[in-house]
């Protein structure tokens, strides 16, 4: 396989192809020396659809996991609706909460984390959840067909 580099003297954006199965999202505390990095599963949330949002907290200046720190998280979205998870004990630097998002949009993500009982960091991630085009059920498709049939066979005109 060959890679070309080609050095162009501006500003270029990038755009996932969609192939991840899972966006990551980091955030980083250089005084707590922490990395929290986010997860959602599925990757791009579906509107009345339930996501998973995986969280993982690691030491800045080694792979090790933070211990005995426990963790809420709170979503807010663009209307000021605010959706708050009771505390939790993130066990071997990992924890998670499951939503469902109620409607497209911006959203954010509010972590706070706590060491023996005594706020230690917090900080948030933003998500924009896509508007969802209408599909049709396998049943209107199929009640479309015949409809369609049905105008078709007599909407012929006759030329004599």
């Amino acid at each position: 396989m060959e890679y070309s580099i080609i050095q162009f003297n501006y500003l270029a954006f990038s755009q996932e192809n969609g192939n991840r199965s899972n966006k990551t999202n980091s955030w980083i505390s250089k005084n707590n020396n922490l990395n929290v990095t986010m997860i959602l599963n599925p990757s791009i949330p579906i509107v009345d659809a339930k996501t998973s949002i995986f969280f993982e907290l690691k030491k800045l200046n080694s792979s090790d996991s933070f211990k005995d720190l426990s963790a809420r998280v709170t979503i807010t979205d663009h209307d000021g609706r605010l959706f708050k998870f009771d505390r939790q004990l993130a066990k071997d630097g990992k924890f998670f909460v499951d939503y469902i998002f109620p409607d497209d949009g911006a959203h954010r993500v509010i972590f706070q984390l706590y060491k023996n009982n005594s706020a230690f960091a917090i900080g948030s991630f933003d998500i924009v959840i896509p508007h969802q085009q209408q599909t049709q059920q396998p049943g209107q498709i199929i009640g479309d067909f015949f409809s369609n049939i049905i105008k078709n066979l007599f909407n012929f005109n006759f030329k004599y």
